[in-house]
């Protein structure tokens, strides 16, 4: 391993990680930031019983004015719907449809699959631990 520039396998690695994700989500008309609205739509749907649009901006790190932006294209596409709040109607509830919770359990799935092909010869606990050493010494540098 000697002369390899870690920042550069770094930044390999990812691309080819996004490039492979695109591919996997291009097939059901999704981006990676729609993927990732809709994960944490099932994520804190499972933990609570109103998702707000300032919920999915806190658990996936995307701004406000882009969450909604994606929320009304995945709205347009019939797999979320969004309703305002009676008592506060600043407030917009977010959920998915029958058909929006199809599509997310069958490419949430086909990234499963995915995932464990790429892992099925590497160490997951020592590169998890590794991940969150660079993890947070990134953290560090950011605060």
């Amino acid at each position: 391993m000697k002369g390899i520039n870690v920042d550069s396998l770094i930044g390999h690695v990812f691309k080819l990680w996004m490039r492979n994700k695109k591919q996997i989500l291009d097939e059901f008309g999704l981006t990676s930031p729609q993927f990732d609205v809709l994960s944490a739509i099932c994520y804190l749907g499972n933990r609570k019983k109103e998702i707000i649009q300032i919920d999915l901006s806190e658990e996936t790190g995307i701004d406000p004015m882009t969450i909604s932006t994606i929320l009304r294209n995945l709205e347009k596409n019939d797999i979320i719907t969004r309703v305002r709040g009676t008592i506060n109607t600043r407030v917009v509830y977010v959920e998915l449809t029958e058909k929006g919770n199809n599509l997310y359990n069958t490419a949430s799935s086909k990234m499963s699959i995915c995932c464990n092909n790429i892992y099925r010869n590497i160490d997951e606990k020592n590169l998890t631990s590794q991940l969150l050493v660079l993890s947070n010494e990134l953290n560090k540098l950011n605060n």
